[in-house]
């Protein structure tokens, strides 16, 4: 849609495919690296989990997530405890759900759910 606008204000089509395919590129290179698994994370307080998958790693102490389309919208965070969450009847759409609740340093909390392969990651920060 948004390149249909693009194109009309004169933005050359190869300009937009060009950089469409440079952001995929950029995704894959970034998913490929080690210590990256899928995620979905909940802020305290909302009922729903997101539509859109993200992607994170484990750096020691520290949560890392990167959303979007070509992973760029970063997040840094300090973990100051990671607890289980028993999975209910709201779980998002991933096989064999493992769900973690993360208290970050600023105070806020998360439940951050990931397929069991991913699981070890989560709680390496317990």
């Amino acid at each position: 849609m948004i390149w249909a606008l693009l194109a009309l204000i004169g933005v050359p089509i190869w300009l937009i495919v060009g950089a469409l395919a440079a952001a995929l590129l950029s995704r894959r290179r970034f998913r490929a690296q080690p210590g990256v698994f899928r995620l979905k994370e909940r802020e305290s307080g909302h009922d729903q989990w997101p539509r859109l998958t993200g992607y994170g790693r484990v750096v020691h102490d520290v949560f890392v997530t990167n959303k979007g389309i070509a992973m760029v919208r970063t997040t840094v965070r300090g973990v100051r405890a990671v607890t289980d969450h028993p999975s209910g009847e709201d779980v998002p759409s991933f096989d064999h759900v493992a769900i973690f609740e993360v208290a970050f340093d600023d105070g806020s909390r998360s439940l951050v759910a990931v397929d069991q392969a991913a699981a070890s990651h989560i709680q390496s920060l317990k």
